[in-house]
């Protein structure tokens, strides 16, 4: 199989360093909504008369965008340049946050997760079309593990930002200052390249008939979208699990679990990205991660520890985590051999990955003992390590 036709890196190791930093930071802010959405969920419920399935039923609408619309967001991606996708998606993020902080019933709760969510849908197909279009060898293959770890350590962002929010009902507070961390990041986005040629579609390899032609495109995508929605699952429930086995507070809990995640994430996406250019075994080491993340969510969810010991349970979950969703997004490139596909790709599998996640804060908020959170997310990991491709 020939090499992707990305040869020539627009930006020097300083700039690739740069520009690896907004796309983390900018999606990493995204992310951080549904952190801080989580942790005012009972408040959130109480001061809007509503019940918690249906505040909670808000973070499935946080999918819903990037679930439905990955597709077309890549190809509009593709046409208006990455540099404007950057500037649409800070925008649809403030004008979340400012519905969120301003709702007063369930509709404008759910529209406010909805803007958010579309912000969030452009930024998992612009950022990773950036890494791709501007930077090449091993300075792309690490830069993309890297990226891929934004998911816990965004929502981590999300739970230290909700801190010094977490008495009464300072919740909107939590929600405008996240809407004015969204709206810096676009003001920076305008510093990335211009790209003022449109892109024509070609009807022979557009959207979904990319699984049709080669099948470890699905596979590859199901092989990310998996362990993400077990991380997922378990962010969403961690913090309410935590308290009730534990009787942590918000504030401890939040900080603990935040610091465990962005320690945690950071170095697997590093590692693994340095691994990788090692040229070790793709296939092998996913599913020797994939059996590391089970046992130390045994480890996590086993209630006759201690709040420290969960703590390390979950650090070694999401070295695992990181590891595996690294080594996906690194093969990324690899499944683009034309630089008009790169949205589309992208947008492919972001879109399988918020799908696979719609479901997942309604299927583990119906759960309750130990045994069935664990059960599940091995289940799943299980899984993913059966359709993992081998490297293209």
């Amino acid at each position: 199989m020939k090499e992707p036709v990305f040869d020539k890196p627009l930006f020097d190791s300083r700039g690739s360093f740069l520009l690896l930093m907004l796309c983390y930071a900018a999606v990493v802010a995204s992310m951080g909504g549904v952190g801080v959405f989580v942790s005012f969920l009972p408040q959130i419920a109480q001061d809007m008369g509503i019940s918690k399935s249906e505040a909670g039923m808000a973070l499935s609408l946080f999918s819903v965008p990037s679930a439905l619309i990955c597709l077309p967001i890549g190809r509009l991606i593709d046409r208006i340049g990455i540099c404007l996708g950057m500037v649409l998606a800070g925008l649809l993020m403030a004008a979340g946050d400012a519905v969120l902080a301003l709702s007063s019933m369930r509709a404008e709760l759910y529209l406010g997760m909805l803007l958010a969510g579309s912000g969030f849908g452009c930024l998992v197909v612009a950022c990773p079309s950036a890494l791709v279009s501007w930077l090449n060898g091993d300075t792309r293959t690490r830069a993309l593990s890297f990226w891929s770890t934004y998911g816990p350590v965004g929502y981590a962002f999300g739970l230290l930002l909700s801190v010094p929010f977490a008495e009464g009902l300072a919740w909107r507070h939590a929600f405008l200052t996240h809407g004015l961390v969204a709206l810096c990041l676009t003001m920076l986005s305008f510093f990335l390249p211009r790209k003022d040629a449109s892109v024509a579609l070609r009807p022979d390899n557009v959207g979904f008939s990319l699984l049709f032609k080669d099948t470890r495109v699905i596979r590859l995508a199901a092989a990310l979208a998996l362990p993400n929605a077990v991380a997922y699952g378990v962010s969403v429930v961690m913090p309410s699990y935590i308290n009730r086995v534990y009787g942590v507070g918000l504030g401890l809990s939040n900080s603990g679990i935040a610091s465990a995640k962005i320690f945690a994430m950071i170095l697997g996406g590093t590692l693994t990205g340095y691994v990788l250019t090692k040229k070790f075994h793709f296939r092998a080491m996913y599913r020797v991660l994939v059996c590391v993340g089970a046992v130390a969510l045994l480890i996590l969810f086993f209630p006759k520890g201690t709040f420290g010991l969960a703590l390390v349970g979950l650090i070694i979950w999401l070295l695992a985590f990181g590891g595996m969703a690294g080594a996906v997004t690194a093969q990324f490139p690899t499944y683009v051999n034309n630089k008009e596909d790169i949205g589309v790709v992208s947008g492919l599998i972001g879109q399988v990955t918020s799908i696979v996640c719609l479901a997942t804060p309604p299927t583990y908020f119906a759960l309750s003992g130990w045994t069935q959170y664990w059960g599940l997310s091995c289940i799943v990991l299980c899984l993913a390590a059966l359709v993992v491709p081998s490297k293209r």
